[in-house]
């Protein structure tokens, strides 16, 4: 999923959390779920860690972060009477598997790299063993969620 998707699941757990705790743990645990559905970014994480083809994968998850932090500032803004802590920790944990994964690419450190690998078990569990669906309609699919979270929220 995209670092949006995940952050507008992380602001919908936020916006109905009450503790901070409960909404960091439920904004992790939705990133892993969510991520098992076929998502459309396998060839473009191949072409980043396989054949070390880092542009093109780069310049999309770049984009994809400042989308998502818009989004979470704007979300910030016109949630209401939502806890502050409770919304932040459920973003925060929403998207913070992926920032460690960005981490354990750029580092060498095991434990990120234990992690990285407990990751993509979740993102590659069905993507891998029954196929991917193309990018373009997987964003297409991810704007239309986010779009109808919105209008729940």
């Amino acid at each position: 999923m995209t670092l949006t998707t995940h952050a507008a699941i992380g602001a919908f757990i936020g916006s109905i959390a009450k503790d901070p705790v409960i909404g960091f743990m439920a904004g992790a645990t939705s990133h892993f779920l969510v991520d098992m559905i076929p998502h459309g970014d396998n060839q473009l994480a191949d072409l980043f860690r396989v054949y070390k083809r880092r542009k093109l994968a780069v310049t999309y998850v770049t984009i994809d972060a400042i989308i998502a932090i818009l989004f979470v500032l704007a979300m910030f803004t016109a949630r209401g009477e939502v806890s502050n802590a409770a919304f932040s920790a459920a973003v925060a944990g929403s998207i913070l598997p992926d920032l460690l994964v960005g981490l354990a690419d750029a580092t060498k450190w095991k434990p990120l790299k234990r992690f990285s690998k407990f990751h993509f078990y979740f993102h590659d569990f069905f993507s891998r063993k029954h196929g991917d669906v193309k990018l373009k309609y997987s964003l297409v699919g991810q704007l239309g969620f986010i779009i109808a979270l919105l209008n729940v929220m």
